[in-house]
């Protein structure tokens, strides 16, 4: 995908302790204690995807979707410019204390090690802008009220 077609967007929840969560085909995924920031993409109505990953009810059809029934979503970016979802994965992953995990979430359709990615401590938006690249913009996605950040969250 070119730098400047890539429409991806970044979804990040917490998981207060640890917890087997089933994510369908990949049956059940063991999450860690800690922050995970899911990297997607959607070539049409990216807003509307985004919004319904933020939905706290809708028909699991994603791996995402279990992961955000579980532990509703606390933030949203959307990002434009980045090389692509895969690329923008492995570029939050190799920020300190980071790593992509469980293996193949959110990768169904191509073959990187996955789109979700574990952080010992809250990603901040200045973070994310990083991984995404210079030429890359990066922006808050509107919460619902009732999903706004806990204080402590920026």
């Amino acid at each position: 995908m070119s730098a400047g077609a890539a429409r991806l967007y970044v979804v990040l929840t917490y998981v207060p302790r640890r917890t087997s969560v089933p994510v369908g085909a990949l049956g059940p995924v063991m999450f860690e204690r800690g922050w995970y920031a899911y990297v997607g993409s959607a070539a049409r109505a990216r807003r509307a995807r985004v919004a319904r990953h933020l939905a706290p009810e809708k028909p699991l059809r994603w791996h995402a979707d279990h992961l955000f029934t579980a532990f509703p979503a606390r933030r949203a970016w959307l990002v434009n410019g980045a090389a692509g979802e895969c690329e923008l994965a492995g570029a939050l992953a190799a920020l300190p204390g980071a790593a992509r995990r469980p293996h193949r979430f959110g990768a169904g359709d191509c073959r990187c090690t996955g789109h979700l990615v574990y952080f010992a401590r809250r990603p901040r938006h200045v973070e994310v802008a990083s991984a995404a690249g210079q030429r890359a913009a990066v922006r808050a996605f509107g919460l619902p009220p009732r999903l706004k950040p806990v204080s402590g969250d920026d």
